[in-house]
């Protein structure tokens, strides 16, 4: 069944394909400044992500699965695997399983989608078994 609100694209056994707006979901304060939209398949994890200048994440990888970052607006510095980036709207990293990164922002706030894959469960604790 689809989240209500949403529309039933197809069915594929239990799956269902839907679209719904970002807006619909919560957003969660997981880190100071950093808030996170989450939605998943059943194999991959989609957050969309709002960070509030000044944000940052400790350095951290991830072991399980490898996240390909899109940015949507502002600017962050990216540090991959102790070398730094820049990114701005429009760029893309990928980040292989476990290789270390961190980033914060750069005088602005800034949003980007980060792609998991496979899905990460963690980043859907306190979702898991609730429609929006």
């Amino acid at each position: 069944m689809a989240p209500p609100g949403s529309t039933l694209l197809g069915r594929r056994g239990d799956e269902a394909l839907f679209v719904k707006s970002w807006g619909s979901f919560p957003e969660v304060e997981v880190l100071p400044n950093n808030h996170r939209t989450s939605v998943a398949g059943l194999q991959v994890g989609v957050n969309r992500i709002r960070w509030v200048h000044p944000a940052s994440t400790p350095d951290h990888r991830h072991d399980d699965a490898e996240q390909v970052i899109l940015m949507l607006s502002g600017r962050m510095e990216m540090t991959i695997d102790g070398e730094e980036y820049e990114m701005a709207e429009g760029d893309v990293a990928v980040i292989p399983k476990g290789v270390s990164h961190h980033g914060r922002t750069l005088g602005e706030d800034a949003v980007f989608y980060e792609v998991f894959a496979p899905l990460r469960v963690q980043n859907l604790v306190g979702f898991i078994g609730k429609v929006f």
